[in-house]
């Protein structure tokens, strides 16, 4: 039964299918919004300025000093690339899955390998997001960023706090597409 070649509940397929729809597409546009880096440092400083972490000045002193300081996971713009090309990977394999699907080549193998991709990606995704940010020692944050732990309203900077939602709502999904 693992190789079939048919669905057992084609509807059940299909309203996987829309439901997977409906979080590809927001996820799409917020990593795509958030790209190549609307609010990410925005988000970073606000956190120094609260305490909650690192400041990206110090990236900045310590190549004033010669030292070597990589940017924390959280902040880096490979975590802003890699979210916004799983996003739009997902896309592509969810319209080919639904091409497949209607012309009846999409079997279940298929769709183990393809979700088992999908799941790899979102979890690595998962962990950048909550990566913790330790450059600063007087100010560490060894779990999650503040705008996933804190609520919006503790920015120091008006301005940030609907980005500090839009990163959150695009948490959620990201955790929602495992």
């Amino acid at each position: 039964m693992i190789l079939s070649r048919r669905w057992r509940h084609p509807a059940a397929v299909i309203g996987l299918m829309v439901l997977e729809f409906c979080l590809t597409v927001p996820i799409l546009a917020l990593f795509g919004i958030a790209s190549p880096d609307l609010y990410r440092t925005k988000l970073w400083e606000d956190g120094a300025d609260n305490g909650f972490n690192s400041s990206p000045q110090t990236l900045v002193y310590a190549a004033a000093n010669y030292r070597p300081m990589d940017v924390p996971d959280v902040w880096s713009q490979f975590t802003t690339n890699f979210n916004l090309v799983i996003s739009v990977l997902s896309t592509f394999i969810l319209l080919t899955k639904s091409v497949m699907f209607i012309m009846h080549t999409f079997i279940p193998l298929i769709s183990l390998l393809s979700h088992a991709l999908l799941v790899a990606l979102y979890a690595v995704s998962v962990r950048y997001q909550t990566a913790p940010d330790t450059n600063d020692p007087d100010h560490p944050q060894n779990g999650p960023p503040w705008y996933i732990t804190k609520d919006c309203g503790v920015a120091s900077d008006p301005n940030n706090v609907g980005y500090c939602k839009q990163a959150k709502t695009a948490f959620i999904l990201t955790c929602l597409m495992l």
